[in-house]
């Protein structure tokens, strides 16, 4: 047959089909819509350069031959393309139809991101765990931008950070507390801050920047101070506003995993804190804005320490016997001590600006807020300092020293814990405590209520032998008795100068255990697990034990065991208990499974006060050494 025959038989074929094809390319399948045609894979583009370079080895009537095939196919309509094939796998042989299952089975896959549109798509992405979506972003760029979405990436993170994933049991710290200093605002003058006269962050700055008056005026307004603005223009040039540049969402979520990953598979630094104290060590707490940390020992002596390097920044001297007790904030420091008194400091000048006195026995424990400092004795009673009001008085009832003092509950109730085995819940607005918690057999140590807003999924662990661990009404209580006394409160000086010194330390890394899964799974709970926001109690003692209580059921939920020595210090937060004990030992528990990760051992003597945050634990040891536990980013990053 002439070429002029076969064309005579193949235009009227191709003019009748094709023409309908291209002018309605919507009815096209997903492979030959024009529009997406980009969307195809390489290989496919790779495959078809492959058979251009086999037809050129052909001969020329051969080339026509397969063009024509290929085109009566490429113009026939969709049931006459079935038949067609049907008709060629009929005569296929084996190797063949081999061939045929080898090729068709990648061109089965369909890319539905391609297809779909953007907002279907992030609905399913919505649906994938943060391993999943990281998978989907090395499929291409194009997944690749919808998978680093950061509405997505945002949902991640309101679904971890600092809290646990209801589906896969993985918490994430918030890391608050690491954010540029630039951006937090100081607060206004709270009660005890006006107790104690006039602002020490305003004098602070009037000595810190003494080469910026205008930066100085507008501190000092801040604060209601008066000051002098005959240099200032009358009207105020507006400021220019400056773009923050937003962190993606996906870089705050990988972050937080690195530090959660450091906790569970126990990679931390240590830097130990040494030459400041010649006694045992036994209060601690620090500061990761403000970067000190302050301990209180037997040898009668308050230091600070830089929480970076480790240095000796100053030592406060005042107390005739050891310290007890301490707690600050960006303005003052309390502390308690055995010589029956609370002193409140300048820390950054080492001076004592005020002794409160009131306490017949030693001062074990001291907790303040913007209004009240709480105070805990050996005379077995609780000092309430109200500061807003200018009063003192008792709370009676514990019968033996109260070891800690907690407020909570916006400060109208307080939760203390004494030598008499007991925890007791306390009202600040009656005066009265509402309820004893009764179940240690010794001395309870550290009893510390849980902050607003913390979830937990506790309530359905009620300890099946918990029936002793009962709590008693304050209607059966005759010795809760409340008993005030009025003090005036004076006038104090505030500064805040500058400070250094420094002292030795020693950094090394501590290896990993075996039994820790560092990485989330979506799919260690089948189920979702409902959360409650009831309030707890975790409290610790000498026996050895730690007790997490329902505050307003009295009920014991759990009871953590590991150490085997009496517990002395303990700390927790969203996603871990961390205790001290008389075996030189820290503890790391999972809070709601009542197990423990992991121990840390380093100190030579029994470990006295705990402090946690969320990438570090700092431990004071009865050896006069401290040490800090670092769990945070810079781990990975310096390895």
């Amino acid at each position: 047959m002439s070429d002029k025959e076969k064309q005579e038989q193949l235009h009227p074929f191709l003019s009748k089909h094709v023409p309908s094809q291209i002018s309605n390319t919507q009815k096209l399948c997903y492979r030959h819509r024009p529009d997406l045609v980009k969307n195809r894979g390489p290989d496919e583009f790779i495959n078809a350069q492959k058979i251009q370079k086999q037809m050129e080895k052909l001969a020329t009537s051969d080339k026509e031959a397969i063009s024509h095939i290929w085109s009566l196919f490429a113009a026939a309509p969709a049931d006459q393309r079935t038949l067609i094939l049907q008709g060629l796998v009929s005569t296929c042989c084996m190797p063949q139809l081999s061939f045929l299952h080898n090729v068709t089975k990648p061109l089965l896959r369909i890319d539905f991101v391609s297809i779909l549109p953007i907002e279907v798509v992030l609905s399913i992405f919505s649906y994938l765990d943060a391993t999943t979506l990281c998978h989907a972003a090395q499929v291409s760029q194009t997944w690749k931008k919808l998978a680093d979405d950061d509405s997505l990436w945002h949902r991640m993170c309101e679904q971890h950070i600092d809290k646990k994933c209801a589906k896969c049991g993985w918490g994430l710290p918030l890391l608050d507390k690491t954010r540029s200093q630039a951006v937090r605002k100081r607060p206004l003058l709270t009660p005890i801050q006006l107790a104690c006269g006039p602002s020490i962050s305003a004098t602070a700055n009037n000595e810190i920047n003494n080469n910026d008056a205008r930066k100085r005026r507008k501190s000092n307004n801040h604060h209601g101070a008066v000051t002098n603005l005959s240099h200032e223009p009358l009207v105020q040039q507006p400021t220019p506003t400056i773009a923050v540049a937003k962190r993606p969402w996906k870089d705050v979520y990988s972050e937080r995993l690195v530090v959660e990953r450091n906790w569970r598979s126990n990679n931390h630094t240590l830097l130990s804190l040494r030459g400041g104290h010649k006694d045992g060590v036994m209060c601690v707490q620090f500061d990761e804005i403000l970067k000190i940390v302050v301990t209180g020992s037997f040898d009668k002596t308050v230091c600070v320490w830089d929480l970076e390097t480790g240095a000796l920044r100053q030592t406060l001297r005042g107390h005739s016997r050891c310290v007890r007790a301490l707690q600050f904030d960006d303005a003052k420091l309390v502390t308690g001590a055995m010589d029956n008194t609370l002193k409140i400091w300048n820390y950054q000048t080492g001076q004592c600006i005020r002794t409160l006195e009131g306490h017949t026995g030693g001062v074990l424990s001291l907790h303040f807020d913007s209004r009240i400092l709480a105070s805990g004795s050996t005379d077995h009673t609780i000092r309430l300092w109200n500061f807003q009001v200018g009063e003192c008085y008792t709370l009676s009832g514990h019968t033996e020293w109260v070891n800690s003092v907690r407020i909570c509950h916006q400060g109208t109730m307080l939760v203390s814990s004494s030598d008499d085995s007991t925890v007791r819940l306390w009202d600040l607005q009656n005066r009265s405590c509402t309820r004893v918690y009764r179940g240690h057999v010794g001395q309870v140590q550290v009893a510390l209520p849980s902050p607003h807003g913390f979830t937990h999924r506790l309530d359905n662990a009620t300890e099946t032998n918990a029936s002793p661990h009962t709590a008693s009404s304050s209607t059966s209580i005759s010795t809760s008795t409340s008993s005030a006394s009025t003090s005036a409160s004076t006038s104090l000086q505030q500064q805040r100068p500058g400070c250094a010194v420094s002292a030795t330390n020693l950094v090394y890394n501590a290896t990993a255990p075996n039994n820790v899964q560092p990485f989330p799974s979506s799919t260690l709970h089948k189920k979702p697990i409902e959360t409650s926001d009831a309030p707890i109690i975790i409290s610790s003692a000498l026996d050895n034990t730690i007790k997490i209580w329902n505050t307003a059921t009295g009920a014991c939920l759990k009871t953590l065991f590991g150490h085997v020595q009496g517990i002395w210090g303990l700390a927790f937060d969203k996603l871990r208990i961390v205790s001290g004990s008389h075996d030189k030992t820290i503890r790391v528990w999972d809070t709601e499974t009542a197990t423990c990760l992991y121990a840390l051992e380093g100190h030579n003597g029994p470990v006295t006060a705990i402090a946690l945050s969320d990438t570090k634990i700092i431990s004071a040891s009865d050896d006069g050494e401290v040490k800090i536990w670092d769990f945070g980013f810079n781990n990975n990053v310096n390895k």
